[in-house]
């Protein structure tokens, strides 16, 4: 690559790195930033069930958005571009997360002030679904073959990062509005918004600078000029579109592989990312602080994790690296859960140690979703195949405490997330062997004689 190539190949990867933090920030504002302040919205006094069936549509609602918000925003993106398609949905998300900042409480409209908040939380998550949608293609199609592997990585390091961004930000606030006795109804009040209007000012900063520094992908532009432009047609109009195209023959099948892939992921995510924590901070002589340091110490781990699991990818192959996650995520993973949760006791290295092997064992995949994901569909429809296959996979495994409510009762708690784990596993490593293997995908190529079809550089595994 030339150096004007390797620097426009940056500023896409920066792009879509600050966008998925972003896009993860907004996610966890429901379940760390409100979660403290959700009275604010409901009836007071509500039972335990209650309250944890609106905490959990809140943050669902974001995720039943992104599916479609991949699907228009994908179509937009294999139509019109990338970067509008990028820049328009982060527009779009920061507008949603600006009017959940007005929202008025239950005191002064009542259920409606729930309502709105899991409706705006659901419009919100539409756009999110749009951003990577359209950013992580673009910075893909962009990256050196040799180093896709590695910026896919530095992409998902935005997981991480916003988690422990939030966090920070939600713990200062808590601490500078609580009352002397201890209370914190100045935060329940106004301070749950401030994190909603960082995220919104960093919504739009960030659709500025990639509105203005990032350039549009060389594989969408040999896309649009094989297709006279692409403000006069769809890329694929004679076949119907890229929704169309992607639910027939060899894509409908790349799809079929890639959401089992997918959900496998999505499970053995939300086992660490969203019920693990909980479970940790309801062990016997688990205190709230040390909950805390301990998460916060493997989320920091991440950051160095993904780029080097995006690195090792590409040294041996996504379709290796991810059946070999799914092998340690069914069985690594639950033993390392299990000691955890069975001894609460041990000190806080042996806690960090073993955390820290959960998150290796089990979301590490992470670090090569973004780059796997591209490869497995042609240009014409990359943005739609890569959206469709990241956000409905997400579907299923957000209901995983119904799930794990009625594993509860069959095999009590706290070990009932075990079975999520290698259950994930399973997904995952049924997902990676039926796929073959993409690291060498030219993801420039366009077949200009048979649209849709897949690059024809990949390389058969299976």
């Amino acid at each position: 690559m030339s150096p004007e190539e390797l620097d426009r190949s940056r500023r896409a990867t920066f792009g879509a790195s600050v966008g998925f933090a972003i896009d993860c920030y907004d996610i966890y504002l429901p379940v760390i930033a409100l979660a403290p302040a959700i009275v604010y919205f409901i009836p007071r006094h509500l039972d335990v069930g209650t309250l944890a069936l609106i905490n959990g549509l809140v943050f669902a609602a974001t995720l039943l958005g992104r599916p479609l918000g991949s699907i228009l925003f994908g179509t937009i993106a294999d139509r019109l571009g990338r970067k509008p398609a990028t820049v328009w949905a982060m527009v779009g998300s920061g507008v949603g997360t600006a009017l959940i900042v007005l929202l008025p409480g239950h005191d002064t409209i009542g259920i409606a002030a729930v309502v709105l908040l899991i409706g705006l939380r659901f419009l919100t998550g539409i756009f999110l679904g749009g951003q990577y949608t359209g950013a992580v293609p673009l910075a893909m199609e962009t990256a050196p073959r040799q180093r896709r592997g590695l910026y896919g990585g530095l992409i998902s390091m935005g997981f991480p990062i916003a988690f422990c961004a939030t966090s920070a930000i939600t713990t200062a606030l808590l601490a500078a509005t609580a009352a002397p006795d201890g209370s914190i109804a100045a935060y329940i009040e106004w301070g749950w918004r401030v994190p909603f209007v960082l995220g919104a000012v960093a919504t739009f900063v960030f659709a500025w600078y990639f509105h203005r520094s990032v350039d549009e992908s060389p594989a969408f532009a040999k896309v649009a000029a094989a297709t006279n432009g692409p403000a006069t047609e769809n890329v694929t109009a004679a076949d119907g579109g890229p929704l169309r195209q992607l639910f027939r023959g060899r894509n409908a099948r790349s799809l079929r592989q890639v959401f089992v892939l997918m959900s496998g992921v999505w499970v053995l995510s939300n086992a660490t990312s969203a019920s693990f924590p909980g479970t940790l901070r309801s062990l016997d002589g688990m205190t709230p602080g040390r909950a805390t340091t301990i998460i916060v110490f493997y989320q920091l781990a991440l950051i160095v994790l993904y780029p080097l699991a995006g690195m090792l990818s590409q040294r041996i192959g996504r379709r290796r690296f991810l059946a070999i996650n799914g092998l340690v995520g069914a069985t690594v993973a639950p033993l390392a859960y299990i000691a955890i949760v069975s001894n609460p006791g041990q000190g806080n290295l042996g806690f960090v140690i073993l955390a820290i092997v959960l998150v290796t064992t089990s979301i590490c995949a992470f670090g090569c979703t973004g780059s796997y994901l591209s490869e497995r569909f042609p240009a014409e429809i990359r943005s739609t195949g890569y959206g469709v296959a990241y956000s409905a996979a997400v579907i299923i495994p957000a209901f995983y405490a119904v799930y794990e409510n009625w594993l509860t009762g069959l095999i009590g708690r706290p070990y009932e997330t075990v079975v999520l784990y290698v259950v994930g596993g399973v997904l995952l490593l049924v997902g990676a062997l039926w796929g073959p293997e993409t690291k060498n995908v030219d993801l420039r190529a366009v077949d200009t004689d048979r649209l849709g079809a897949p690059a024809k550089t990949e390389v058969s595994g299976a």
